[in-house]
């Protein structure tokens, strides 16, 4: 497609866009996009440092927090792709990666409130690029919604949504008052721009059905591509014994999950090992993880970067998945579809995963059997004896996955989604 054809689109978002973090879904949306065709406005400290595109507007957040008091401060300017100082990441970093109390949230929410973010600066960034479409990501904060609105209707530019978890209903919010609070005050702004939207792309099936329904729409799944062109499927020797390995956070219950695969791994493994579980995680475990995890053939091995994650889940028989089956945290992450699942469906392995029947994730996997599944603690013991007392399940599987990855998240069909959708919301 030459550059004529692409429309400008300007991207809304909380991150900068910096290349090889792993983290960065819009990085691979765009990536075959002509540079020159899009901008993207965000609201860290930190400066971007990517091949997309060059045309950036910061909000930096601590400048909008300064100006409730120094009204004269300059809280947002145009910058450019630069290379940070490992220092410089690694203190926004740890501003960011800690868990903040739902008051801390809410607090946050009234810095934006009171702050001075709405500039002749930014109004002069929004007049200059000019955008067709406005592409905009719907975060859990209130403050992004308010800003996407002010850019929606200082520009009068067509909408494009991507809502790639649930921000909108009351099931995967803590059962408190200002959680309810926060969502309330969230939904006011979302649902602004869910009716001022030309199109609205969803990340799941299940997430698809449930939006419809909602908003009255017709929206579009779109994920993170996968390009088979570079890969094909292999079948390949199990190891002995059978290996198993999970990468990711631990939080939000995810680790109460894995220490059951690893309590059930004891009964497996007590004549002889027959099973490993190996989890790669940055997280700092707590004593009682430490003793929960590292026993009956599992063991945390600590961090990797993307280069050794990659190594690690070629050289696995069973890639594990896991949400949290506890009341209190299985619908924190109802319709969200981690960039790990097309990771794993990439590299062609069995998936064993863990969750709720409800969330999205494992809806995913039932409905296009890519998966093996185990939707309570008691399923996990009998699922994964199953596994072991059968090897050839892990090779129909893997191959499951890998015909499940081809057929819904190829890179060719996952680019023609964006551009035919950002094409037909410019010509709405």
């Amino acid at each position: 497609m030459s550059s004529l054809e692409y429309p400008k689109v300007l991207v809304v978002g909380i991150n900068p866009w910096i290349d090889n973090t792993g983290i960065n879904t819009l990085i691979t949306f765009f990536d075959d996009w002509d540079k020159n065709s899009i901008a993207h406005i965000y609201t860290r400290a930190k400066l971007p440092n990517t091949h997309i595109c060059d045309n950036f507007f910061r909000i930096s957040e601590p400048k909008v927090m300064k100006s409730i008091v120094k009204r004269n401060i300059k809280t947002g300017e145009w910058v450019h792709n630069t290379p940070e100082t490992e220092t410089e990441s690694a203190q926004e970093n740890q501003i960011y990666s800690k868990k903040h109390s739902e008051l801390m949230t809410l607090a946050r929410e009234f810095v934006w409130l009171l702050g001075k973010w709405r500039t002749k600066e930014l109004d002069k960034f929004l007049d200059e690029f000019d955008a067709d479409v406005l592409f905009f990501p719907i975060y859990s904060t209130v403050y992004m919604n308010r800003l996407q609105n002010y850019i929606r209707k200082r520009t009068n530019k067509p909408v494009v949504l991507y809502v790639s978890d649930d921000n909108y209903s009351y099931k995967s919010i803590a059962k408190t008052p200002i959680s309810f609070f926060s969502r309330f005050w969230l939904r006011t702004q979302a649902k602004k721009l869910f009716k001022s939207a030309s199109k609205i792309m969803v990340i799941a099936p299940k997430q698809k059905e449930e939006y419809d329904n909602i908003f009255g729409t017709d929206s579009v799944i779109m994920t993170k591509g996968i390009d088979f062109s570079k890969i094909s499927f292999e079948e390949k020797t199990l190891n002995n014994p059978i290996k198993m390995v999970y990468t990711g956070k631990l939080i939000i219950g995810r680790w109460l999950s894995l220490a059951k695969i690893a309590e059930a791994m004891g009964d497996i493994n007590k004549d002889e090992t027959k099973i490993e579980l190996d989890i790669y995680t940055a997280d700092t475990l707590t004593a009682e993880q430490e003793k929960a995890l590292n026993r009956n053939g599992c063991a945390v091995k600590g961090a990797l970067n993307l280069d050794e994650v990659q190594k690690v889940q070629r050289d696995a028989d069973v890639l594990v998945f896991v949400e949290s089956l506890e009341d209190k945290f299985k619908y924190t992450a109802r319709l969200s579809f981690s960039t790990k699942i097309t990771d794993y469906l990439k590299n062609g392995k069995c998936i064993f995963a863990i969750g709720d029947k409800e969330i999205a994730p494992i809806d995913y996997f039932n409905r296009y059997d890519s998966a093996i599944t185990a939707t309570s603690y008691a399923e996990i013991p009998e699922k994964l004896q199953t596994l072991v007392e059968n090897p050839e399940l892990i090779s129909e599987y893997s191959k499951k996955a890998y015909e499940c990855g081809k057929e819904h998240h190829n890179i060719e069909l996952m680019n023609k989604t964006l551009i035919d959708t950002i094409i037909a919301a410019k010509g709405d």
